[in-house]
């Protein structure tokens, strides 16, 4: 960002198409670095996840986390705790709480523009 005069993440805009390469290029590097042994995973709609090596050429918005494969099972649970508690009620604090417990075992976080 700083080689594009950019100091703050949130004054990027859509025209900005060099973070999503960057970003693409950022999930390919950390998946190789845990040998492929990992998912990624795109929040709210169908919790969709991506696998291995199929995260190389991310589309844009398609993967908003990387996890290790050893821990699904933890990311599982916390989007079914997500579903069942939004049945309830849903509310802003839930989605802050939950994007909290998610963005601790992440081991990537993804920025798109």
């Amino acid at each position: 960002m700083q080689a594009h005069g950019i100091n703050n993440p949130w004054n990027l805009t859509e025209f900005d198409q060099w973070v999503n390469d960057a970003t693409r290029k950022d999930i390919e590097a950390t998946a190789a670095q845990h040998d492929w042994n990992v998912f990624g995973l795109e929040m709210w709609r169908e919790w969709e996840k991506i696998r291995g090596k199929d995260l190389q050429d991310a589309l844009n918005f398609s993967v908003d986390y990387i996890f290790k494969n050893e821990d699904e099972a933890k990311v599982d649970a916390l989007i079914q705790e997500y579903e069942k508690a939004a049945k309830k009620s849903w509310s802003t604090k839930l989605d802050s709480e939950t994007v909290d417990k998610i963005s601790k075992l992440a081991i990537s976080c993804c920025w798109w523009v």
